[in-house]
């Protein structure tokens, strides 16, 4: 015959049960968590250069210099000044290195999940930085819809590529060719521009690729310089220089497409030395397309010029001028004036 327990044993032997469980737990927790954070590693390490799932969107957790971070918020901070309604001061600032090597990075600027504008900073190789480039808005260069349409025509899918061992990387050239390396497994890369989707000459990019690996093995002093996380929030604004800049109101002009009216090229260059003239050419001609001739495949094309914005000093002096191409068939860009009329010519489109 059994015995009973007496009901205070029956107390104390589930107590002991529970106590043991907990001790197991705390035993095979660090265990756990390591397995855990091993997975996340690997997974994160495998995201930003492959991109595990072609419609997923740009999400990385790679590292920018602190010189980098400082001089992009340094930057919204001047574009913010637009008008009262402009949300750079208030945007989150994710950052992306461009390859080869790490001379250039992209910037997107968000408020929640609504998009402000990117922009993409550049070193030489003396260190300086440079804002190579800009934008407003939803319109972007590397967005992933873009590539997914591009390789949907050459019948080549992502995913596919990516988990037979191929990669993706996101490239930047000077002046201003946005793109990216394809990688297939078992098969040359293929390029494909950034801001308009079209596939670029495999030899020109192959030859880029090898000056650009040279170029930054002369810039190891940006190497040396300390990193830190790459989301930079508004509270950690720096301090704008006493000469402080601001921006006027965008000038944007209607979009067209070149290849609608290709006249243009028979036509002779107009003298453009400044946001005036270029003013003054508008009046006259309407539409006014930028051409970089035999170097038309590092801008994307003869492209339509669609707009200004000039960058004063708080004395009001004109500082710095902007124009921008594109809007169309491809990203509206704002790109330094001074890069466009050292690579390229203006062309006036006649009816």
């Amino acid at each position: 015959m059994k015995r009973p327990f007496h009901k205070g044993w029956n107390v104390i032997r589930r107590i002991t049960d529970i106590v043991m469980c907990f001790l197991c737990i705390i035993t095979l927790l660090p265990l756990l968590q390591a397995e855990g954070a091993g997975i996340q590693n690997a997974t994160r390490s495998v995201l930003p250069t492959t991109l595990a799932t072609s419609t997923a969107e740009l999400h990385s957790d790679t590292l920018a210099p602190d010189a980098v971070q400082q001089f992009a918020r340094e930057q919204a901070i001047i574009l913010s000044t637009e008008h009262e309604g402009n949300h750079w001061n208030h945007a989150q600032l994710d950052f992306y290195p461009l390859g080869p090597g790490t001379r250039s990075w992209l910037v997107y600027a968000n408020v929640g999940e609504s998009p402000v504008g990117y922009m993409i900073i550049s070193a030489n190789d003396q260190g300086q930085f440079q804002l190579t480039e800009y934008g407003q808005g939803e319109q972007r260069p590397y967005n992933i819809s873009l590539l997914d349409q591009a390789l949907d025509r050459q019948q080549l899918d992502l995913k596919k590529m990516i988990n037979d061992g191929g990669g993706l990387q996101l490239r930047y050239a000077p002046p201003l060719l946005a793109y990216w390396k394809v990688e297939r497994p078992n098969d040359d890369a293929i390029y494909i521009d950034a801001t308009n989707g079209d596939t670029l000459p495999t030899g020109i990019l192959d030859a880029l690729d090898t000056d650009s690996r040279q170029a930054t093995s002369r810039m190891k002093f940006i190497r040396s310089i300390s990193v830190q996380a790459v989301v930079m929030t508004p509270e950690d604004s720096p301090q704008v220089s006493s000469l402080s800049l601001s921006v006027d109101s965008m000038d944007l002009q209607p979009l067209f497409d070149p290849a609608d009216n290709l006249l243009w090229i028979t036509s002779k260059a107009l003298s453009i030395n400044g946001v005036k003239t270029l003013n003054q050419q508008w009046k006259e001609h309407k539409k006014i397309i930028f051409s970089a001739d035999e170097k038309n495949v590092l801008y994307g094309g003869a492209l339509p010029v669609s707009g200004y914005q000039i960058w004063r000093d708080d004395r009001g002096t004109v500082q710095k001028q902007y124009v921008a191409i594109g809007g169309n068939t491809s990203v509206r860009r704002f790109v330094p004036l001074q890069t466009l009329l050292r690579d390229g010519h203006f062309y006036a489109v006649k009816p």
